[in-house]
């Protein structure tokens, strides 16, 4: 079947109106803090990925997110800045800065996984329960799908 309105396969349709919804819904598009406590998203992305290490650096942190170097020491910047993250210069290696929460940005990053959790339990919520599981392995399915092409189209 086909789309009258695009011209396209309902499939494509169906998964691009999805995705809009989702990042509608997410508060993306308008940057709203949806579960971010005060910061942007790249903020909030930046404190979480700090958070699973003792400490990161800049390279890591841009490795893990898909964005530039640049663009991940200008977020990291803003958030040493405003109190959450500290820089320490690395013991063994000086060309390298490690990148660590402060006390603030631990309990910054505890209000984001709170406030995440509990905005994922309420959506899960409204799954019927007999379709959680099979809804999950598909949004597993299409994020694995998702890095795939991203991975493929960032080292053409």
């Amino acid at each position: 079947m086909v789309d009258r309105m695009t011209k396209e396969p309902k499939n494509i349709s169906t998964m691009r109106n999805a995705i809009k919804t989702f990042m509608r819904s997410l508060g993306v598009l308008e940057g709203k803090k949806t579960f971010c406590y005060d910061c942007t998203y790249a903020q909030c992305h930046v404190i979480w990925e700090t958070a699973q290490e003792s400490k990161i650096s800049v390279n890591e942190l841009a490795t893990r997110l898909n964005i530039t170097k640049s663009a991940v020491s200008r977020t990291v910047d803003d958030l040493v800045n405003k109190g959450y993250l500290d820089r320490n210069q690395n013991p063994d290696d000086r060309r390298y800065v490690d990148i660590i929460l402060t006390e603030k940005g631990q309990k910054t990053f505890q209000e984001i996984e709170l406030n995440s959790r509990r905005y994922f339990e309420s959506i899960l919520e409204k799954i019927p329960e007999n379709k959680r599981e099979t809804t999950l392995e598909g949004i597993q399915n299409f994020s694995d799908a998702l890095c795939q092409v991203f991975i493929k189209n960032a080292t053409k």
